[in-house]
């Protein structure tokens, strides 16, 4: 379908692709990975034709059709989603054919059908990329470009998608940080190189990826560490050597013995030349380079316990925006300590649960009831409570009233770069104001974290980072999120289930994928007849 050779893309003096090769055949299910900022979007814009490339040859068999969905899907804002929709079907296919099949993705992503009414300017980030996905979909393209669709997706709508996707008869190429999702739709990872922006190319699942190159890495240190030991053996011998055939040549006999001072110079010259064939030896080596590391991000946040009252309630609450949505009533306890996680489909209320408990937004009845000693690190989907318009340093500085120093050492542990340091928070991606955000919670000893899909935009490196620091935290975690993985190695307490029927407590996680599995499969099984 597509073969790359040698290409190249440059954004002026910056390489961001460094003459990569691969080649993309019908089947191929593609986990496209690398770090934040690693150019992985910019492949994916080539790809489809959206932008350009510096050198290289692109050559795309005839007739194949491909389909980019955006992190952040725009346009079409004035139409309506229904007339949106009708741009996918075939002139061949039968009107009511093609709604049923509509109907059916709608099912699997869970969007209400009074949306269809709506225009596409009107629908949150999540219903934008249900209803791009939804179009793409519905065209049978033959290659698919997904740039972080499980972003913005729902539990059950993720769950939907990968069960479509591993039916999927074409190719697609999925740029996502959810491991899990990873693991049961692709058979293939490319893998963007943080360091020299080539391409790596493996043929495993993708955790099986990340563990033969962490033990690749692992050898080719040893290796490394082992040949500058024995080089450095080796010059020892050389020094050795070296010295007694420099002594011996200037050895003299007490009693002028000619025989002896000649023996003695004879064996220095001996000295002299294993000297020089051990040198030649290590420079003939075949010297192992140091794998490239980058240095490990820490996330670790302590919680500041100086108060016994920690304790949030909800009871009886109805919550929202009068006229537009009302949520409730919505009964929570959670003792201090508690892990708490929330899940459900979009649009339900879960982010307006987090913003009632946190004061963002005032309940219209009943009682929250939040103790004194809370001190929350509110963690919100859409990063509402950072400055668009304060430079990095400036924000942390203004928080925790510090030298400037000392806030730029802190923001560099994140990753942050002099020049990210001195720029608007505005002109940070979603990634970086994450970090950034997680930069002042380890600062300020929160002891309660409100976080809404907080995996959402982090990259592998920062993931892992926030799963360990979450580990060892020690306060309140009161969590929104669809990242199965993230779920799993948090080891959450208590999971709730927030429906049209309300809050509900689950009785195990695990019985509640199983059974939006089971939902899946079946819609599948509709869409095939």
């Amino acid at each position: 379908m597509i073969k790359i050779t040698k290409l190249s893309k440059y954004f002026g003096e910056k390489t961001v692709l460094n003459k990569i090769s691969f080649n993309i055949e019908k089947g191929n299910k593609i986990a496209l990975t690398g770090f934040n900022g690693s150019g992985k979007t910019t492949l994916l814009k080539i790809l489809v034709g959206d932008e350009t490339y510096s050198n290289g040859l692109f050559e795309l068999q005839k007739n194949v059709k491909r389909g980019f969905v955006p992190q952040d899907p725009s346009g079409h804002g004035k139409l309506k989603v229904v007339d949106f929709l009708l741009t996918a079907k075939k002139e061949s296919e039968d009107k009511k054919d093609f709604l049923r099949r509509v109907d059916i993705m709608f099912a699997g992503f869970m969007l209400s059908e009074n949306l269809k009414d709506k225009k596409i300017g009107e629908l949150s980030s999540g219903q934008k990329t249900k209803i791009f996905l939804t179009n793409f979909l519905l065209q049978d393209v033959d290659l698919l470009l997904l740039d972080e669709p499980t972003n913005n997706l729902d539990l059950p709508a993720l769950i939907w998608l990968e069960y479509y996707l591993q039916n999927f008869k074409g190719a697609f190429i999925v740029v996502s940080h959810d491991k899990t999702f990873l693991d049961n739709v692709t058979n293939k990872v490319f893998e963007i190189d943080w360091h020299d922006h080539s391409l790596r190319i493996s043929n495993a699942k993708y955790s099986n990826y990340l563990m033969e190159r962490q033990i690749e890495f692992n050898s080719l240190n040893q290796k490394y560490s082992q040949q500058r030991e024995e080089v450095s053996r080796l010059k020892g011998v050389v020094a050795a050597k070296q010295e007694k055939g420099l002594l011996g040549a200037k050895w003299k006999s007490g009693d002028n013995d000619k025989m002896l001072q000649g023996f003695k110079r004879n064996r220095a010259g001996y000295s002299l030349n294993d000297a020089k064939v051990t040198m030649n030896r290590i420079k003939r080596m075949d010297f192992v380079e140091k794998p490239k590391e980058r240095n490990e991000l820490s996330l670790k946040i302590e919680s500041q316990i100086n108060s016994p009252a920690l304790n949030i309630a909800l009871k009886d609450v109805i919550s929202g925006y009068k006229g537009d949505f009302i949520l409730g009533p919505i009964n929570l306890d959670v003792r201090y300590g508690k892990r708490i996680c929330i899940v459900g489909p979009n649009g339900v209320g879960k982010t307006t649960i987090l913003k009632t408990i946190t004061g963002m937004l005032k309940n219209i009845s009943g009682i929250v009831s939040v103790d004194s000693g809370v001190h929350f690190g509110n963690f919100m989907q859409e990063h509402e409570n950072l400055p668009q318009d304060k430079t990095l340093l400036a924000f942390l500085k203004d928080h925790l009233g510090v030298e400037k120093e000392l806030v730029h050492n802190h923001l560099t542990k994140f990753g942050f770069s002099d020049e990210d340091i001195k720029s608007k928070i505005g002109n940070l991606s979603p990634g970086e104001r994450a970090r950034l955000l997680f930069a002042y919670f380890t600062a300020t000893n929160v002891n309660t974290l409100i976080l809404d899909e907080p995996t959402n935009h982090l990259d592998i490196e920062a993931e892992l980072a926030l799963e360990e620091s979450l580990k060892d935290f020690m306060g309140t975690i009161i969590a929104v999120s669809h990242d199965r993985s993230f779920v799993k190695n948090v080891h959450f307490d208590e999971y709730y289930v927030l429906s049209d029927r309300g809050l509900e407590k689950l009785i195990d996680f695990n019985d509640y994928i199983v059974e939006m599995e089971k939902r899946s499969k079946k819609l599948i099984r509709m869409l095939e007849k």
